[in-house]
């Protein structure tokens, strides 16, 4: 009897035991069922894309979200935080910090024709009417690359490549058909296309006095060089001069000389050899092109800015099929490694740097790392090159660059 009030009292402790390990099992239970429980999606999100705060909460149990939704600005890359609060069942509200990382994966529209055309000895403009659109709203330059000689009828296989600041890269593939120039005269006489070539018509010239024999107009400049004008074209020393002072006829049409097309191809082997590449961006352009051109950036900045960096129609050195405008045309070039190396070794090939910096009044034009000009006599080149602090051709001469209204 004794011993059966033991086995009771045994079972009875065992089912106290059970039973608070139940309620225990319970409670915890309960407890989870009320825990609040919040997961995040810390993505990237792209430039411009329309995301809001709620949307980063990838998983949420017993918990109401607090902040109201709102838009993330995603115009700007990099990181972005912001908080979101969340009240859980006992009514207390807890604030997670969260931070995104703002990228951009989308490459630049390049709007372009794709199919130009020049004639022979026609310089054109590849980048005219060229514009790129980027969704980081930059500003983004775009050059072409291929290899393409301007004097030889062809069809040359091109690109445009346009890369933003995110490293994003288009590419985009035209085609560039030089023609026959039927129209182009055949008489490049020797006098207006050859700068190696001296004129014997110097003698006889007083200082500061013109003398007008047979159309030819004599002088000799402030340093002592003999300078002549025949038919509109001015030389000195038998260098052909053309800049605000002196100008060239409009119907001087020689295109790019082959002399100095020439030597701006070994000019462009030597840099490949360096892992450069240089190319040509604008070269010959005619009398009515510049004229063109002038009008349209006096329309857009007036005159007074637009003749610091751009010529009246007969003054540009470009008519004159000696000026080789290079890879970009804007001031971010000066820090690029062909500029650099442009700049102290174009002498070496007969061309010198014909805008150089801080000798705008000089040269009348500010200072432009991209403009070369073909002098063909690499012992004045190396002169002007003055050990890389260059010396201009109006300095050299004694003569000036002004224009006389």
């Amino acid at each position: 009897m004794h011993k059966r009030k033991k086995i009771k009292k045994s079972v009875w402790i065992i089912l106290v035991i059970v039973l608070c390990g139940l309620l225990a099992m319970g409670g915890i239970l309960f407890i989870n069922l009320r825990k609040l429980e919040v997961k995040f999606d810390q993505k990237d999100v792209n430039l411009n894309e329309e995301i809001y705060n709620t949307d980063f909460i990838k998983e949420l149990k017993n918990g109401t979200v607090v902040t109201e939704k709102e838009k993330i600005p995603t115009d700007k890359l990099g990181k972005q935080e912001f908080k979101i609060e969340i009240k859980d069942k006992k009514g207390k509200i807890k604030e997670y910090s969260l931070e995104i990382n703002i990228v951009d994966t989308e490459k630049p529209q390049i709007t372009f024709t794709k199919e130009l055309e020049t004639k022979v000895g026609e310089t054109i403009d590849l980048l005219s009417g060229v514009s790129v659109k980027d969704n980081s709203n930059e500003k983004i330059d775009v050059k072409y690359e291929g290899d393409f000689d301007i004097n030889k009828v062809g069809k040359y296989e091109l690109r445009y490549v346009a890369i933003d600041s995110s490293g994003n890269e288009a590419k985009e593939n035209f085609t560039l058909n030089v023609v026959e120039n039927t129209n182009n005269s055949t008489t490049n006489e020797k006098t207006n296309t050859n700068t190696n070539e001296k004129t014997n018509s110097n003698a006889n010239t007083n200082t500061n006095t013109n003398s007008n024999t047979n159309n030819e107009v004599h002088f000799t400049t402030s340093k002592g060089f003999k300078g002549v004008t025949k038919n509109g074209i001015t030389y000195i020393d038998g260098y052909l001069i053309v800049n605000k002072t002196y100008t060239l006829p409009s119907t001087y049409a020689p295109g790019l000389t082959q002399e100095s097309l020439n030597a701006f191809y070994k000019m462009q082997a030597a840099s490949k050899v360096e892992g450069l590449n240089v190319w040509l961006q604008s070269g010959y352009r005619s009398y009515d092109l510049q004229d063109k051109l002038y009008k349209n950036y006096v329309a857009t900045t007036g005159q007074a800015a637009a003749d610091t960096y751009s010529a009246r129609p007969g003054h540009s050195e470009h008519q004159s099929g000696l000026a080789y405008d290079v890879n970009i045309i804007n001031d971010t070039f000066a820090d690029t490694p062909e500029a650099v190396w442009l700049a102290n070794n174009c002498y070496k090939y007969g061309f010198i740097l014909r805008y150089p910096k801080g000798k705008s009044n000089e040269t009348g034009y500010k200072y432009e790392p991209w403009h070369f000009r073909y002098i063909g006599n690499v012992e004045l080149a190396t002169k002007l090159y003055n050990n890389g602090d260059w010396i201009t051709l109006e300095d050299y001469f004694g003569i000036t660059s002004e224009y006389s209204d």
